[in-house]
């Protein structure tokens, strides 16, 4: 689900663009290749015996489908963790050499440089992409 997520950036600026999400069907031909290759190592490494494994090519599209759910679900997860984590790292920051009420104020406010990485407005985005998830799966 974090794999997901990572393809919206914001890692530059801490705003995520969720427009390059990727859709189901980019995340479904993902999966079943994630799902063929993990089938594949675990044959070689003999995880697994062959006659179970009769055409390791095949993916079980059950399987994919599950996954994709999990996916979905889990980047819910995966949003909750780093907005919380973004909102901790910026509790403690100073800016500018100084913590300042006024720094704190234009922060939350979203007045803070856009060309510069900032702990709080990535935790932001992440926490409001969390409640989008929430809505939409629950």
């Amino acid at each position: 689900a974090n794999y997901a997520c990572e393809h919206c950036g914001g890692n530059d600026n801490g705003v995520p663009d969720y427009g390059l999400l990727p859709d189901s069907q980019r995340m479904a031909d993902f999966l079943r290749e994630y799902v063929r290759e993990r089938d594949g190592i675990a044959l070689t490494k003999g995880r697994v015996d062959a006659d179970d494994c009769a055409n390791a090519s095949e993916v079980n599209e059950g399987e994919v489908s599950d996954l994709l759910s999990q996916v979905e679900l889990f980047q819910m997860a995966s949003n909750l963790y780093w907005g919380i984590w973004g909102v901790l790292q910026a509790a403690g920051e100073v800016v500018d050499g100084t913590f300042t009420m006024e720094n704190a104020a234009s922060r939350l406010e979203g007045e803070s440089d856009l060309s510069t990485w900032d702990n709080l407005r990535y935790g932001r985005n992440r926490l409001a992409r969390f409640h989008v998830c929430r809505r939409e799966l629950l």
